[in-house]
């Protein structure tokens, strides 16, 4: 492709926050990055619209693992979100990564367009939902964050980061790549899989998003709530109560501090609480939720407390960037090019036909009021991302799914694999979000070496 001509890797000042590169140099060196031994840091001139490869460019930072005549080539790591960076995470991905993978392949991270300490910053939007994929945005703060982003709101779609990848491969000087992908960041690696599979060496798909993207009232994600709750009831040998029931009578009912329990905070606590790094077995919750039923709300004011996105900045996971990119790659009950101000008709209309028995134990008004559906509602992005023809993963692939997973649900994975020609399926029951990262429970860890190193 013609801009490839315009990809050129410059200077960057350090792993977790980049400044412009000195007026003076006009061929920069790259540079060690700063705290982490073993690593260049780089940024990569990225078109923002790849129809014009002249037009205005992006600095993306890039940090290189320096053994760059790894047997295996380059193994890519994509973060999720979207809106997370990538260097700024290097450390804890390597930690996690079997030092055998890092001598047989070179680790490369780069900060996706939108994300880090050059991403998009919405104060507004950031501190009322942080990095929440559920909680209820106000429209004052959606609308702000689409003015700050003026005629660049078009160009944060997945295609574009695919686009960027490509960029990086060619900058790599690599024929292929090998992508690693968690959440957000399998979504990524399948799609630039779709758009170019003779330059994918393979693909590991961690708590997958399926490539075909999700239904935005999140119908699926709330039914797979029963299963994992009823489970992790059953391995909880002090539960005696229902836990799906107790969920449900509080999403309706329920009241904390004289105020209604919202069921956006419901779905959002419980979501993180699923995280590798925070509870993944789900440890107590049956508790919490039945004592909350109960009259006694300690436990669950504490729950939401501390399993929230809110409070995380935007250099760690960009509000601005997840809105710009979710409603350009999603589907919508309007019809694209609608004004913001002619959409609420076919979004209510759309909610009159859901299943109520399949939302249990959440409700209408949970599906209707979460971030994605209340925040692209407004947003007035008049460009759709648009995905290659191709349905079928071509490359080699592994797909791991945590059993307590409570944002992806395993149907998800399932769908992955149905539609990938070389995929093998690995769920692990007592893992929650993110396999790989599991300090508990080194299948996920173990089944990714096995892969990369077989």
């Amino acid at each position: 492709m013609r801009h490839a001509l315009v990809a050129a890797l410059v200077l960057s000042c350090s792993a977790a926050a980049c400044s412009d590169p000195p007026k003076e140099s006009v061929v920069p060196q790259d540079r060690q990055c700063a705290g982490i031994s073993g690593f260049t840091c780089t940024t990569l001139s990225v078109p923002l619209d790849h129809s014009k490869p002249t037009g205005r460019q992006l600095e993306l930072a890039v940090a290189a693992a320096n053994n760059t005549d790894a047997p295996r080539g380059v193994l890519l790591m994509l973060t999720g979100g979207p809106g997370q960076p990538g260097v700024p995470l290097l450390p804890r991905i390597r930690d996690y990564l079997d030092p055998a993978v890092l001598e047989e392949y070179q680790l490369v991270m780069f900060d996706q367009r939108g994300t880090g300490s050059r991403g998009i910053d919405c104060p507004e939007l950031q501190a009322a939902v942080g990095g929440s994929d559920f909680l209820t945005p106000p429209a004052d703060a959606v609308e702000a964050c689409a003015r700050t982003l003026g005629s660049s709101i078009n160009f944060y779609g997945t295609p574009d980061t695919v686009e960027d990848i490509e960029l990086l491969r060619r900058s790599l000087a690599r024929d292929q790549l090998t992508l690693n992908g968690t959440s957000y960041g399998s979504f990524t690696a399948a799609q630039y899989g779709l758009k170019y599979p003779n330059r994918v060496r393979s693909l590991v798909l961690d708590s997958v998003v399926p490539h075909i993207g999700f239904d935005p009232f999140g119908a699926d994600l709330m039914a797979h709530t029963r299963t994992v709750l009823a489970a992790a009831c059953r391995r909880d040998p002090a539960c005696t109560t229902d836990p799906v029931a107790d969920l449900a009578w509080l999403v309706r009912h329920g009241e904390l501090d004289g105020s209604p329990v919202n069921g956006t905070s419901l779905i959002e606590s419980l979501s993180i609480l699923s995280l590798n790094s925070v509870n993944p077995s789900l440890e107590g919750l049956p508790k919490v939720l039945h004592d909350a039923r109960q009259g006694d709300t300690a436990a669950l004011k504490e729950l939401f407390q501390r399993a929230t996105s809110r409070g995380l900045p935007y250099d760690e996971l960009s509000a601005g960037l997840h809105l710009a990119t979710l409603c350009s790659d999603l589907r919508f009950p309007w019809k694209p090019g609608t004004p913001p101000g002619q959409r609420a008709a076919a979004v209510d209309a759309a909610i009159s036909r859901l299943d109520r028995t399949e939302l249990h134990p959440y409700d209408v008004r949970t599906a209707r009021s979460q971030l994605v559906v209340e925040g692209c509602l407004r947003w007035p992005a008049t460009r759709v991302s648009t995905y290659p023809p191709a349905r079928e993963l071509l490359p080699r692939t592994l797909i791991l799914h945590g059993g307590n997973d409570l944002f992806c649900p395993t149907s998800w994975a399932e769908w992955e694999r149905d539609h990938a020609r070389q995929a093998h399926l690995v769920v692990v029951p007592s893992s929650g979000h993110g396999v790989q990262r599991s300090q508990s429970d080194r299948t996920g860890k173990t089944q990714v070496s096995g892969f990369l190193l077989g």
